[in-house]
């Protein structure tokens, strides 16, 4: 799914936020950046976003609507306590509880997507 041309234009917009909060272009002993260090600063900067944005998105993700099947046996699985999950990401660590089964026939804890 794409950004909308309305989507992009906010972000642009939050970027001069961004900018704010990151600081001019001068090294605290006085001399200026160079480009590479202005990037270097820019991409830790989108990093710390990203993983922000994708911890709040992970977060909002709707359960399936579907009934949980075990993937061997195809049966019916009873809820168990939600499992936390770390994935460490190109843009930084992402947390969230995924959704966990138990298959009585098969003895076993199965995760089911969530589409």
């Amino acid at each position: 799914m794409g950004l909308s041309a309305i989507q992009r234009k906010r972000l642009v917009e939050w970027a001069v936020e961004a900018g704010e909060i990151v600081g001019g272009c001068m090294h605290p002993a006085g001399r200026p950046m160079t480009f590479a260090e202005l990037e270097e600063e820019c991409l830790e900067a989108g990093d710390v976003l990203t993983a922000a944005l994708l911890q709040q998105r992970v977060g909002q993700r709707p359960p399936s609507e579907e009934p949980a099947c075990c993937p061997t046996c195809d049966g019916r699985g009873d809820p168990r306590p939600d499992e936390p999950r770390v994935l460490q990401t190109d843009r930084g660590e992402v947390t969230w509880l995924e959704p966990t089964y138990y298959c009585r026939r098969c003895r076993r804890d199965f995760f089911p997507s969530l589409g």
